[in-house]
């Protein structure tokens, strides 16, 4: 019942609008200590319990899925947005024509995609118009098997 209120009312209202972030390793951190930490507080057991994280996912009977599903709906928003013809498609695909600010480059939206898939934006373009196979690889790529022939 707990796993289920969680779900409906905590991870609902998180996942809102996740599809256009952009996660750093450090924001990957977060998400999956904040997914434990749920699982503790479903379980009333403490960090001072000295209980480890997989012990905590056998009791709650549960498997790490928050960032999967983060990665998931992310690789199907960009299926949606390339087999669309609307600005958002032009917008991706656009470039800005400024000067770059110094430093290291800043994480984009592409370059997570780029990371998960391993493919350029044409190949993806091409296997988003058939949406089964589009759908293989999104759920292969989420939980980090990488992606599939094409």
């Amino acid at each position: 019942m707990r796993k289920r209120m969680v779900r409906c009312y905590v991870l609902s209202i998180l996942m809102y609008a996740s599809e256009t972030w952009t996660l750093s390793r450090d924001a990957e951190n977060k998400i999956d200590a904040f997914e434990m930490w749920l699982y503790r507080q479903m379980l009333k057991v403490s960090y001072k319990d000295r209980m480890s994280n997989e012990e905590v996912l056998n009791r709650v009977k549960a498997k790490k899925m928050l960032l999967s599903e983060l990665k998931n709906r992310k690789l199907q928003y960009l299926g949606y947005i390339l087999r669309s013809s609307g600005l958002q498609k032009q917008l991706l695909e656009g470039k800005m024509g400024s000067r770059r600010l110094r430093g290291r480059p800043r994480n984009t939206w592409w370059a997570d995609i780029q990371k998960w898939t391993g493919k350029s934006l044409c190949n993806l373009a091409r296997m988003a118009e058939d949406r089964t196979k589009w759908r293989t690889m999104a759920s292969k790529a989420s939980k980090g098997q990488g992606s599939i022939k094409v």
